[in-house]
Formats: structure tokens, sequence, C-alpha cells
């Protein structure tokens, strides 16, 4: 039996059926990227937290996270950004000089600054549209010149003093995805402890991985 031709009329049914199926496969994708990388940002900044605390450790010098920078208009969704600073002290306690990561030899010049600077702007070495930063409550820092710093210790604690820490006893990072549909509130939390525990939260009720040890108060999960 010889075989029939598509006519014309079904060639464009066919064709407008896979476009509307691209179209809606598309648009929960373009929906899901800003999420994708919000879960990202919070992860990179989890992991840097967790760098400076295992460098604390191995260098037996202190080491803190610099909050350089907020969303620069945290009302406008076509805006974004946001960045900090990874940098190791001169000493185990009460630095008085700081150097950006990676920890160059000891020749008092700070060469290689690459790894400490971290930005998710739209400039940035880390770039993340659609993701903010957002503006993270005072942070006093211990002894001076520490303000809107988290410091690990050597032993890899958190030296900051108990007024940085909210009532859960953690020092609370908020990332925003400000591409959300309609009035969905959807942000990262990084939660650090003051044992150097990080952890991960969700607004929309997913949790995150936990990075780093227990605290003191349970395990991760």
């Amino acid at each position: 039996m010889p075989r029939r031709a598509l006519t014309l009329l079904e060639l464009l049914l066919v064709l407008a059926i896979l476009g509307t199926l691209a179209a809606i496969g598309w648009g929960s994708l373009r929906a899901q990227v800003p999420r994708y990388r919000l879960v990202e940002a919070g992860s990179l900044l989890a992991e840097n937290v967790q760098t400076l605390r295992v460098s604390a450790i191995t260098s037996s010098r202190e080491t803190r996270l610099v909050l350089d920078e907020a969303d620069p208009d945290p009302g406008d969704a076509s805006s974004w950004g946001g960045s900090w600073w990874m940098q190791a002290g001169n000493r185990s306690a009460g630095s008085t000089a700081w150097e950006f990561l990676p920890i160059d030899a000891d020749d008092g010049t700070d060469d290689d600054q690459g790894e400490g600077r971290v930005d998710i702007g739209r400039d940035g070495n880390h770039r993340m549209p659609g993701v903010g930063l957002a503006r993270w409550a005072p942070l006093k820092g211990p002894g001076t010149e520490n303000g809107d710093a988290i410091v690990f210790t050597p032993r890899g604690w958190v030296a900051n003093p108990a007024a940085d820490f909210d009532a859960q006893g953690y020092i609370t990072l908020q990332l925003v995805n400000k591409r959300a549909e309609g009035d969905l509130e959807d942000a990262v939390l990084v939660r650090i402890a003051r044992s150097g525990y990080v952890r991960m939260e969700s607004t929309l009720g997913a949790d995150p991985e936990a990075v780093g040890p227990p605290d003191a108060r349970g395990s991760a999960r």
C-alpha cells in the first residue's frame, strides 16, 4: 500500500502542536532558572564561609568574611547584586592587618586577591542574574575594625560578640530571587552558628543540605 504524504494542513497542525509544547517547556524552564541561580549563590556563600573556617584552623590565623555590598536596589527586579570578601589576619587573635585569600607567602604583600573577592552583581566575577544579597543586620564583630564581618578563630569558632547572633543563635544572611513570580517570597537563608556550623534554609519550605560540622545543639541533617 503506497505511503500517504502529509497534507499542508496536517503539517501545520503538527508544527503548531510542537510549538505549543516547546513554549510550555521554555516557560517552565525560564521560571526555574532564577531559582537555580539562587540556590547556587546560597551554596557559594556557604562554601566560602566553610573555606574561611578551614583556613583559620589550618593556618592558625584569624580569618573573616567581610560583607561588602548588598543588593543596590531591592525593589527593582531588573537589578541585582551583592559582594563579600574573604580575608586572613596576621595573628591568631586581634589581627592588625588582613589579606585577601589565598594566603600569600609571608613577605608583607597581598599579591593574589582573586579568590578573596566575590561579587554576584552584573559585572561581578560570580555573576548571578536575578539574585540579590539582602541588607544584613548590623554586625559589630570582635575587637575593632571588624564591623560587618564574621571572624573565625583558629579553633574554627566564630569570634563575634553575642549581640551579632539572633535569638536562634545564628548570624543569618539572606539571598533573594528577585524574579520570583507574583507575591512569591523566594529566598535562601545562610545561617552561621557560633561553632562554625553552616546551614541553608529556603523560604519555600525546602531544606538544602547543611554544610559543615554539627553545632552544639544537634547534628547536621
